[in-house]
């Protein structure tokens, strides 16, 4: 979708990430259930609160959209939103699955409403990454961060950002 020179991509979910959050949300409303009904009263409210503070938080880093336009490439997320300049990409370019195999995660959610947060590995170092689709992986390497984004219709993302950049 495009709008005063912005252009907008959506990212959607693949179906490993609406399974992994489908189940890990049902096994905590079942695990509060069965806390809050036989539990001590400390546990009950302990529990509760690693929950959503659990679902909160993640949902906060959630990617909704990617957005290109106005020399810079955004990512808005449920709370706030990352804006890398062209200027400062040196690679943007998309990737397999396969590159982010084998990672660590630092810090972050390996899959309850996407895959976010702080990795490592040995093909690309230390990134952030805000996925909902591993088969749509775009790099995104700047002199001080390397980002790997995901979105529906990634190579016209990389066709605009090429188009806009020249």
């Amino acid at each position: 979708m495009k709008t005063n020179n912005i252009t907008t991509f959506p990212c959607s979910w693949s179906m490993g990430v609406t399974f992994l959050t489908a189940i890990t949300v049902i096994i905590m409303v079942v695990s509060a259930y069965f806390v809050w009904t036989e539990g001590l009263i400390w546990l009950k409210y302990l529990l509760i609160i690693i929950f959503l503070a659990t679902i909160i938080g993640v949902l906060g880093l959630m990617p909704l959209r990617l957005t290109i336009g106005n020399d810079k490439i955004g990512l808005h997320r449920l709370i706030g939103a990352i804006y890398i300049p062209f200027k400062d990409i040196l690679e943007l370019k998309a990737i397999p699955n396969s590159d982010t195999a084998f990672s660590i995660r630092l810090f972050g959610s390996g899959g309850l409403f996407g895959y976010l947060g702080k990795f490592r590995n040995k093909k690309l170092g230390n990134y952030t990454m805000y996925a909902t689709n591993l088969n749509e992986l775009i790099l995104i390497r700047t002199d001080r961060k390397t980002y790997v984004f995901s979105c529906k219709n990634r190579d016209k993302l990389i066709e605009s950002f090429q188009s806009n950049e020249k």
